[in-house]
């Protein structure tokens, strides 16, 4: 391979023009974008003009957006796109196939959405100057239903994302464990167990050595006994494997490999936080294992530590590249039932109600590092990674509505802080950040 530049960035969340904006911040960050040979971002917002299907059940805000939203991406200077989230199925089935139509025609390559589960993990493939990349991509975090599924040769599969499910445990000692097993078989939820049993069903947990607590509407509550209380997750092994033998798969057919990762889930039990959960960094870890040259990850909204694992770097969480996720035009009922507003609210009240309570800003626009990230670019000498370098951006965290969310490069005093807190974040994992010249570097052993 030839020496190669790569830009990674975090959560694109467009729905306005970008390329309109006059603003020098803006266009020092896409210069930045442009320089790199490749670029790799996060789709966050589907690609439907209008034409999907509200779901039942969304990721949040229902992130509909102008099919033109791709354009402004390839226009910044990104050549890859991930597209494996949690808002994947907010339009329902139309609104990813309306998505994958609108970036084949357009000749994006993009990864962790497809017509099927083979699909939606196989990985994606951009040629440059510098060499081929590849991109696989995966989310832990989803609407139940929205993940790919198998095609068979008798029975179509589904479209979806390549999911990276959780199984989750609740660590409790014996006297609570026990509590909670006779609780479950005084209540009565035994009964339907034997019941499934003697039909020949499988039932959850006869294969396990937790306590699966009966949930007669969806899937049981796991409890394992342990020394004292806590949330233990793990990857879904049979999803781990399939996706690391993907991440093989691209590393014999590029030059470089990027693995990415959609993880809300935080350390035990949070989200959306600036925490890493262990069983990310152990999948993240195995990803280079398997052949992934650089693992960044997205969807908590805010910045997490950098890792280098092996000589490769792996980021935990690259917040937002952009978020303009509060001029969405239209949003279904189920958004305005959920803030108690009736069919005569307008968009402005919605948005309104979910940002602000009694004159105070509250949720994601409360939070300051929910606008503030930074865009690494890793220089790689002979297929080693030999130089990291950090962009801080700010997205307009003070701006009023119509101008937050739009990227641009930090000014010093903002890059420095931001640069500072990713420094704090890093060190757990000997990663040594410094400052230079207003953008950050990180020290390559």
């Amino acid at each position: 391979m030839t020496d190669a530049t790569l830009a990674l960035a975090g959560d694109a969340i467009v729905t306005q023009r970008l390329r309109t904006r006059a603003d020098p911040g803006l266009d020092r960050l896409t210069e930045t974008i442009r320089g790199a040979d490749a670029a790799v971002t996060n789709l966050e917002v589907l690609l439907t003009d209008g034409e999907g299907i509200p779901a039942a059940r969304s990721g949040g805000t229902y992130m509909d957006a102008p099919s033109w939203a791709a354009d402004e991406l390839v226009w910044m200077g990104f050549d890859l796109l991930a597209a494996a989230t949690n808002h994947a199925g907010d339009l329902s089935l139309p609104g990813m196939e309306l998505t994958m139509r609108a970036l084949d025609e357009r000749a994006i390559p993009y990864a962790g959405l497809g017509e099927t589960l083979a699909d939606a993990r196989t990985p994606a493939y951009a040629e440059r100057p510098c060499g081929r990349i590849g991109l696989v991509a995966a989310t832990t975090s989803f609407v139940p239903g929205t993940e790919a599924g198998h095609q068979r040769p008798d029975a179509p599969g589904r479209p979806g994302v390549s999911p990276l499910r959780l199984e989750t445990a609740y660590e409790v000692p014996t006297e609570a464990f026990d509590l909670v097993t006779g609780l479950a078989s005084d209540i009565g939820l035994e009964g339907p167990r034997e019941r499934y049993r003697d039909l020949g069903f499988p039932v959850d947990g006869d294969d396990s050595d937790g306590f699966h607590f009966p949930n007669l509407r969806g899937a049981d509550i796991v409890f394992e006994e342990a020394e004292g209380y806590g949330i233990r997750r793990e990857v879904n092994g049979e999803d781990a494997a399939a996706i690391l033998a993907r991440i093989g798969e691209a590393d014999r057919q590029a030059d470089l490999v990027v693995a990415s990762l959609h993880v809300h889930e935080g350390a035990e039990g949070h989200r959306n936080d600036h925490s890493v959960p262990s069983f990310l960094e152990r999948f993240a870890r195995d990803c280079v294992d398997a052949g992934a040259d650089v693992v960044f990850g997205h969807g908590p909204h805010v910045i997490r530590g950098i890792d280098l694992y092996d000589g490769a770097p792996i980021c935990y969480s690259l917040g937002n590249l952009a978020m303009q996720n509060e001029t969405i035009p239209t949003q279904p009922a189920a958004l305005y039932d959920r803030y108690d507003l009736g069919d005569g609210a307008l968009p402005a009240e919605l948005y309104d109600a979910r940002t602000e309570r009694e004159g105070d800003r509250i949720g994601f626009l409360a939070d300051e590092w929910f606008w503030l990230s930074v865009v690494p670019v890793c220089r790689f000498e002979g297929g080693e990674i030999e130089r990291i370098e950090l962009h801080p951006i700010d997205l307009g965290f003070d701006e009023p509505r119509p101008g937050r969310g739009y990227p641009r490069y930090a000014d010093a005093e903002t890059g420095e802080r931001i640069l500072e807190r990713l420094s704090e974040l890093s060190a757990p994992y000997g990663t040594e950040v410094g400052f230079e010249a207003g953008r950050g570097t990180v020290r390559i052993s």
